[in-house]
């Protein structure tokens, strides 16, 4: 996105590999009801399993990937620093 989103919606992951897909797709869903520019951040915390796999095929999305578990504080961290919304929602990716 050229112009600065509205809204930032950070999201840290660790083994979602069943639910990452369904997770953006609502997150997607809400942000466009509202009509408002947005920006999807998931940030994968070390996942063993296709949590990294099925983000791939996601779009929009900007995927941060820790080499390995540094925990939820660290992910949204991380998140926070990447998002360029004007407001930021956290979520957990359960």
């Amino acid at each position: 996105m050229s112009e600065r989103p509205y809204l930032s919606v950070v999201v840290p992951l660790y083994n979602e590999e069943g639910n990452v897909k369904e997770l953006h797709k609502r997150i997607s869903e809400a942000c466009k009801n509202l009509g408002k520019s947005f920006e999807i951040i998931f940030i994968d915390d070390g996942s063993s399993d296709g949590t990294v796999r099925d983000c791939n095929s996601l779009s929009p999305l900007k995927l941060i990937r820790f080499r390995k578990n540094f925990g939820q504080t660290a992910a949204f961290d991380a998140g926070i620093k990447e998002s360029q919304g004007e407001i930021i929602i956290t979520m957990d990716g359960d």
